[in-house]
C-alpha cells in the first residue's frame, strides 16, 4: 500500500469512532437520559370555589433543579385579591407530612383577576401525593389542591 493511502485509511479509522461517540451524545441529549429531576405532577388543572373567589391551579413543568411550580388563577368579582400575599398564604404538602413554602412568586394583574406562579424546592422525598394549600382567601380557611405524583 502507499504511505498516502495508509495514513489517510489510519486517519478514517481514528475519525469515524470519533463521529459516531460526537452523534451519540448528541443524540442522548437530544432525547434526555431518562434520569428524573424531580416529582412529575400531571398538569391537571383542580378548581375550588368559596367566599366569592375561583381558584383554578395548575402545576406547570417541573425545571431541570426539580423545582415544582404552579400556576394560580383568582377569578371574582366582588373581593379586592390585591390584599393576599400568596408566598405567605401558601404552601405545599408531600405525603409524609413535610411541608414547603414557596422560593419564588411572580405575580401578574389586579384587583378581581389575579395570576401568579408559585415555585417550591424539589421534595425531600419520592411522595406518592402533593397538597397544594391556601389559606385564608376571602374567609375559606384552607383550599386544597390535591395531586398523585407519576
Amino acid at each position: 500500500m502507499l504511505p498516502s493511502v495508509a495514513a489517510e485509511m489510519k486517519g478514517e479509522v481514528i475519525v469515524r469512532p470519533i463521529k459516531l461517540l460526537l452523534a451519540g451524545l448528541l443524540l442522548s441529549s437530544l432525547l434526555g437520559t431518562g434520569e428524573s429531576f424531580g416529582a412529575t405532577v400531571p398538569n391537571t388543572t383542580r378548581t375550588d370555589s368559596g367566599g366569592g373567589v375561583t381558584v383554578k391551579v395548575t402545576p406547570l413543568d417541573s425545571t431541570a433543579k426539580g423545582d415544582l411550580r404552579f400556576q394560580i388563577a383568582f377569578d371574582t368579582h366582588s373581593v379586592d385579591l390585591d390584599r393576599y400575599d400568596l408566598k405567605s398564604l401558601t404552601v405545599l404538602r408531600d405525603g409524609a407530612a413535610n411541608i414547603y413554602h414557596p422560593t419564588n412568586v411572580e405575580s401578574k394583574g389586579s384587583g378581581h383577576h389575579r395570576q401568579a406562579t408559585v415555585t417550591f424546592a424539589k421534595l425531600k422525598n419520592s411522595a406518592k401525593r402533593i397538597e397544594l394549600v391556601i389559606k385564608g382567601v376571602a374567609g375559606v380557611q384552607e383550599r386544597v389542591f390535591r395531586w398523585d405524583i407519576e
